[in-house]
């Protein structure tokens, strides 16, 4: 077996078992530990390199397996095409620069040995998620990402902040997972196979109700998984893990799942205009109010994590006006995707590098940090344009063929609410930079000696820097990689269309410098009068998860009413009713039975019993015994009669033999005893005496 076999399954089984041997490497020292991670983080992207030319001359999708489960007809197998390799080469680059960076970033903190575990193991688990060939496999990872997720957003676990938001992670993720696991149940109720082949093609005779609600628990998943409405607060939370987790977790693991997901599906889900519908709703209307959110928050990780929220319903909404995966919505998705992992990767390790220096995520603690961090601010600044669809920049690119596919579909309150997320995502970018970079520091950051970031974060974060101006000209080899049904032109990039997304980005940013620049007017009256009101809903998340507690809450009252009402006052009661009604069941049979029925027996056997004796006293006493003395006397006559004859043949036998010894016996005494006469005279005494006998016998 060649390397062309081989690397599709090492490809995520060996980082997963290098996470194995990690323990073992800490073991030889620190340095030995942290080269063994490198090592093994680069060796991941080399082979998941080598796919690349098997995804491009090779058929459009190629299957390897071996047997798994034959009772269930599931093998365990991969999945070679251009979709899966795109993913893998993502998660394993984006891993391995985030590993470069943990070492600097990292340094100081304890835990290392298990945070580079967990961190080769969700590597290894994204990449076996994206590049398995059946659903089975596929939620089986989907459930180790999750979990890696929970164990690294709770990586400092002595915080209680930190703790409860894994939790939150966990349990809010597990919504989804439940109704992913739900469609793929229905889906092998009706087909009896999870390989995406054999699903997809056998997909057209399920009945459209079952693969409706296939579709819409699918998507539930995904959009839990990638903190889509109504399910994205669990994101922000997610922001208490290490800043270096944060980029891994958001560039290109754990949100993008949802992205994959979708993707892989929508060949199969294309024909159904609930689940299109659903998919483009979702994505805009997140794409708006996570953008709105990220325009409030003071929190330094906040803005990217509302941000991540925002632009990947940019990825999804282009899905929904997609009818297949040729059209240029499916493709606008995943250019987008690649685009953001670049710049919101890069802009989680720049803004990583000011919590290392200032030590606190409150925007409000920082200003004119420009000139003490001069090579982040324009990491930052390379993040905003890219993030925002500033030329030459790859959000540009992926931003305006996400718009192209939304105003091809003709839906104008779509394109507004996608208009209206670019403006918005335009301002809290130029927020977030005005407030960090410029103006005069706060009281708290001139109390610290600040300094730009060490060479070896700035290196991992220029190679992600280079991504966000370089990937945006990839997009026509892209576009033949993934195999699109367009044409990738960059002179459509500078028409009328582009002229507007410009100036609706204006209209966005303009306000916010007019107001953190020049100062017309204060930020906090936007928290008195009546938008006291609009701050309060966008402090409080719009209510979400105000919501979500209240529906617990409702539960747990529900709960306890049920325990009170139910329980406590009807189940205790239970075993006294069932009790009383065993009782009175055994009573009536008592009167059913043993009154009517056991009381009448000795009446009814004393009546049988008679009946009998009268029938056989007719039948046998008056016809039979009459004869019966009869019979008997002439029984015993007979037996008499035979009995005297066989008695006296045998005294005369006896006799007969008495006679013969005594004379025999009198014969031995004349020979042996002749001169003596009391023996002769004692012989015959005795023979007399037996004759004597035997008369009285015969008497």
């Amino acid at each position: 077996m060649g390397l062309e076999y081989c690397s599709p399954w090492l490809v995520w089984i060996f980082p997963i078992v290098s996470s194995l041997f990690v323990p073992l490497a800490a073991k030889m020292g620190s340095r030995v530990r942290d080269s063994f991670v490198i090592l093994a983080g680069a060796l991941t992207l080399v082979l998941a390199i080598s796919l690349i030319p098997s995804a491009y001359s090779s058929a459009p999708e190629s299957h390897m397996s071996v047997r798994w489960i034959p009772i269930a007809n599931v093998e365990l197998g991969v999945l070679l095409d251009p979709l899966s390799v795109l993913f893998t080469n993502l998660v394993a680059f984006i891993g391995l620069v985030v590993l470069i960076y943990s070492l600097s970033y990292m340094a100081h903190e304890e835990g290392l040995t298990r945070y580079y575990f967990l961190m080769l193991l969700f590597i290894g688990s994204m990449i076996g998620l994206v590049i398995a060939d059946n659903f089975l496999q596929l939620f089986m990872f989907w459930e180790l990402v999750g979990l890696c997720s929970y164990a690294l957003v709770s990586f400092w676990y002595a915080r209680p902040e930190a703790v409860k938001a894994g939790m939150k992670v966990f349990l809010m993720t597990k919504v989804g997972d439940i109704a992913l696991l739900a469609g793929i149940l229905l889906l092998y109720a009706d087909l009896h196979v999870l390989s995406y082949s054999e699903v997809f093609e056998k997909s057209a005779t399920i009945a459209m109700p079952a693969l409706t609600a296939i579709s819409l628990l699918m998507l539930f998943g995904a959009i839990a998984k990638s903190a889509q409405l109504p399910l994205h607060t669990w994101l922000y939370s997610a922001m208490e893990a290490p800043t270096s987790v944060s980029c891994l977790l958001h560039g290109a693991t754990m949100v993008k799942g949802g992205v994959y997901l979708i993707s892989r599906t929508h060949v199969m889900f294309s024909g159904i205009p609930v689940w299109l519908s659903s998919v483009a709703w979702i994505g805009a209307i997140t794409a708006l109010i996570g953008a709105v959110l990220a325009l409030h928050t003071p929190d330094i990780k906040g803005v990217p994590a509302y941000s991540t929220t925002s632009q990947i319903g940019f990825m999804i909404a282009p899905f929904g006006v997609a009818s297949s995966t040729e059209a240029l919505g499916w493709f606008a998705g995943l250019f987008h995707m690649v685009s953001h992992a670049f710049f919101q990767g890069l802009g989680f390790l720049a803004i990583g590098s000011i919590v290392h220096q200032l030590g606190t995520r409150d925007m409000r603690k920082m200003g004119g940090l420009r000139k003490e961090m001069p090579f982040t601010f324009a990491l930052c600044l390379i993040v905003i344009l890219a993030r925002s669809g500033i030329p030459p920049f790859c959000g540009f690119f992926s931003k305006g063929l996400v718009a192209s596919s939304l105003l091809s579909s003709g839906n104008t309150v779509l394109i507004l609410l996608i208009y209206s997320a670019a403006a918005v995502t335009f301002a809290y970018s130029c927020r977030f930079l005005l407030i960090t970079f410029t103006g005069e520091k706060s009281r708290y950051a001139k109390e610290i000696e600040v300094h730009e970031a060490s060479r070896l974060m700035s290196f991992s974060s220029s190679i992600l820097a280079a991504g966000c101006v370089i990937f945006g000209f990839l997009g026509g080899p892209l576009a033949g990689f993934l195999r699109a049904g367009f044409v990738f032109d960059f002179s459509d990039f500078f028409g009328l269309e582009s002229l507007i997304f410009v100036g609706t980005l204006l209209v966005g940013g303009l306000p916010v410098y007019l107001i953190y620049k020049r100062g017309v007017m204060p930020p906090e009256r936007f928290r008195e009068g009546r938008l006291a009101l609009l701050d309060n809903l966008l402090e409080r998340g719009f209510y979400f998860d105000s919501a979500y507690v209240g529906i617990a809450k409702g539960l747990m009252r529900l709960s306890r009413i049920h325990h009170k009402a139910i329980e406590a006052r009807l189940m205790t009661r239970v075993p006294y009713l069932v009790a009383s009604g065993i009782s009175r069941f055994v009573q009536g049979i008592h009167r059913i039975v043993e009154i009517n029925i056991l009381e009448r027996i000795p009446d009814l056997v004393a009546r049988g019993i008679t009946r009998f004796a009268y029938g056989f006293h007719r039948v046998v006493e008056l016809n039979e015994l009459e004869s019966v003395p009869g019979l008997i006397a002439v029984g015993s006559m007979k037996l008499a009669n035979a009995a005297l004859r066989r008695f006296d043949n045998a005294l005369d036998k006896l006799a007969y033999t008495t006679a013969s010894a005594t004379a025999s016996h009198s014969v031995r005494i004349r020979r042996f005893h002749s001169g003596s006469l009391p023996h002769f005279v004692l012989a015959a005494i005795t023979g007399f005496i037996f004759l004597c006998c035997l008369l009285l016998l015969t008497l």
